[in-house]
C-alpha cells in the first residue's frame, strides 16, 4: 500500500536475511520497542492536549513546556516491514547461494569460518559486491518504489553497500541505518561508507568501525537488539519454580541450542547426567523437532530431573528461574543472559562469525568455555557449590554488562531520522513520483531483458552463472545440494 495518502504515517523498512534466526529476532526485538514508543508518544499527545484544553478553560496555573506543533500535529503511526531482501528480491544464483549458510554451519563449520575470514577485507567484499549487484539491485529499487520508506534499516552485513547504490539511484533523501548485530567479530561488510549511522553493540565494535576512517560522528554505541519482554518485571524465583513443576531447592540448568537447537544441546545434555550432577535441566531445542522427539523418549532414562520443551516464546521466564546457562556463542542469547543476571557456559560457536563472542564472555568473566563433557561439568561443579565465589563474580559482572533496554535507545535512534512531526515525507516532496516512474521503467526494462534471457538454454546458462559464482568464491568443490527455497517471510505490521 502506497504511503502517499496518509501524511502522519512513516514508514520503516528493516532488511534482512533468514541465515539463521539472529537477524529477524533483531529486527523484530527494535520493532516491538518502536511499537512500544509509539505506544508512549501517543499517551504523550493526548495528555498534552487534555493539558492545553484545561490551560484555555482557565484551571491550570502555568502553560505545559511543549511547542505549539507538538500539541498540533499527532505523533505518526508506524508502519513497519521487515523484508528478506534476498529471499524476495534477489535473483539465482544469488537467492540459493544465501541459503548455504545454514548446512555449512551445521556441516562444515570450518570452511564457514575460513569464508569468513578471507573475505573480511576490503577487496573481497568490493569483489564480492560486484558479484552480487546485478542480481538483486532492481529487485531494490523494486523494493524501495513499491514499500516507499521513510527510513531503510540493514540488520545484515552483505547487503549494506549494494543498498548505499540503490538508495542514491534513486536520488530521494532516505535515510540508510546500519544495526550491527556482532558483538566483536565484526565483518568488513558492516560498515559501508555512505550510511546515516551505525549502531554497534560493543566498545570492540566500535572500534573497528574508527580503524576504519569513517566519521565518527555516526556511529552510536547502544548495544545488542534484545526483545522488550527482557525490561519487564516477572514473578520471583520460587514462584516460576513452582509454575514449571521444579524441585525448590535444586540448581536449575538451562540448555539452550539456538533457534534450531544446535550447539552440541545433545551431548551437554548426557554429559551432565551421566555426571549425576545435583540439578535439575531445562531443555530448549527450538525448531530442531528430531532432537526434540529423542530428548523426550530417553527423558526418564537421565540420571538429573528434565523437563523439555521446543521453541519457546517465555525465554525471559526459562532464563529468570535458571541458575545457570549452556548455551552456543550466539549474540542475542548472550546479551538475554546477561539481562537476566545470568552466568553463561558456552558449549559451541561457528567459526569466524562467533569468536569474538567468546573473548566476550571470557574477558568480561561473565561466563566460561566449555568444548567438551569434562570442562562442562567441571564448570556447572564451581557454579553450582553452595556460595561459589564464582557464581557471585560473573553474576556482579554481569549487571555492569546488562543492558536489556537497548531495543528502546536503537529504535530512539531510528525515529529520529524521520521527518519531524507536520512535515511531508521523502516520497511526498517535489520529484518523487518522477523518480518512482522513472524506477518503475528501470524495472520493466530488467524483466524484458530477463525474459530474452530466458530463451536460452536453462541448464547452459545457469551451469555457467554458477561456475563462474563458484570460481569467485573459491568454495566450488565445497558448496552442498542446494536446498529447498524457504517460505515467504515478509511482515507487515502496522502500529
Amino acid at each position: 500500500m502506497s504511503q502517499l495518502s496518509d501524511t502522519t504515517q512513516r514508514t520503516i523498512l528493516f532488511l534482512i536475511a533468514d541465515t539463521g534466526a539472529g537477524h529477524r529476532s533483531a529486527a523484530n526485538a527494535i520493532s516491538n520497542a518502536i511499537r512500544l514508543i509509539s505506544q508512549r508518544e501517543q499517551e504523550e499527545w493526548i495528555a498534552q492536549k487534555q493539558a492545553a484544553v484545561a490551560y484555555a478553560d482557565g484551571a491550570t496555573p502555568e502553560r505545559s513546556q511543549v511547542s505549539t506543533a507538538e500539541i498540533e500535529f499527532p505523533p505518526p503511526t508506524y508502519r513497519i516491514e521487515i523484508v528478506d531482501v534476498f529471499e524476495e528480491y534477489s535473483r539465482f544464483p544469488l537467492r540459493e547461494a544465501v541459503k548455504l549458510y545454514g548446512p555449512t554451519i551445521r556441516y562444515n563449520p570450518k570452511l564457514f569460518g575460513e569464508v569468513f575470514h578471507r573475505s573480511n577485507r576490503e577487496g573481497t567484499v568490493m569483489a564480492m559486491t560486484s558479484l552480487a549487484t546485478p542480481l538483486i539491485f532492481n529487485g531494490l529499487l523494486k523494493l524501495f518504489t513499491t514499500i516507499q520508506p521513510d527510513v531503510v534499516v540493514s540488520i545484515h552485513p552483505i547487503i549494506n553497500f549494494v543498498t548505499i547504490r540503490a538508495l542514491k539511484q534513486l536520488g530521494l533523501q532516505i535515510p540508510f541505518v546500519t544495526v550491527v548485530t556482532d558483538l566483536i567479530s565484526v565483518h568488513f561488510s558492516w560498515f559501508a561508507p555512505g550510511a546515516d549511522a551505525y549502531i554497534v553493540p560493543t566498545e570492540q565494535a566500535k572500534q573497528l568501525y574508527l580503524k576504519r576512517k569513517l566519521d565518527p560522528n555516526r556511529v552510536h554505541m547502544l548495544g545488542m537488539p534484545i526483545d522488550p519482554k527482557y525490561t519487564r518485571e516477572v514473578a520471583s524465583k520460587e514462584e516460576l519454580r513452582q509454575k514449571f513443576g521444579l524441585i525448590q531447592d535444586l540448581p536449575v540448568v538451562l540448555l539452550v541450542g539456538g533457534g534450531d537447537g544446535a550447539g552440541g544441546l545433545h551431548a551437554a545434555v548426557r554429559a551432565i547426567s551421566q555426571a549425576r550432577l545435583p540439578v535439575q535441566l531445562l531443555v530448549v531445542t527450538g525448531r530442531n523437532k528430531k532432537l526434540y522427539a529423542q530428548l523426550q523418549r530417553t527423558r526418564t532414562r537421565l540420571h538429573v530431573p528434565a523437563h523439555i520443551f521446543g521453541f519457546v516464546n517465555n525465554m525471559p521466564e526459562l532464563m529468570h528461574v535458571s541458575d545457570v546457562i549452556v548455551t552456543k556463542a550466539g549474540p542475542g542469547t548472550i546479551c538475554e543472559a546477561l539481562s537476566c543476571d545470568l552466568p553463561i557456559i558456552l558449549s559451541g560457536y561457528v567459526p569466524g562469525q562467533e569468536e569474538g563472542n567468546i573473548d566476550y564472555v571470557v574477558h568480561n568473566d561473565v561466563g566460561a568455555l566449555a568444548l567438551d563433557s569434562r570442562t562442562l561439568t567441571d564448570e556447572l561443579r564451581r557454579l553450582i557449590k553452595p556460595g561459589s565465589p564464582e557464581l557471585r563474580r560473573r553474576l556482579a559482572n554481569a549487571r555492569v554488562l546488562s543492558r536489556p533496554a537497548s531495543s528502546f535507545d536503537i529504535g530512539d535512534k531510528i525515529l529520529s531520522f524521520l521527518p519531524e512531526r507536520g512535515q511531508p515525507g521523502v516520497w511526498l516532496k517535489q520529484g518523487a513520483h518522477q523518480v518512482q516512474r522513472r524506477m518503475s521503467g528501470r524495472i520493466q526494462s530488467a524483466i524484458r531483458i530477463h525474459r530474452l534471457h530466458s530463451h536460452l538454454p536453462k541448464t547452459i546458462a545457469k551451469s555457467s552463472v554458477i561456475r563462474r559464482f563458484a570460481k569467485t568464491q573459491d568454495i566450488s568443490n565445497e558448496m552442498p545440494e542446494q536446498s529447498k527455497r524457504l517460505s515467504h517471510h515478509n511482515m507487515k505490521d502496522r502500529i
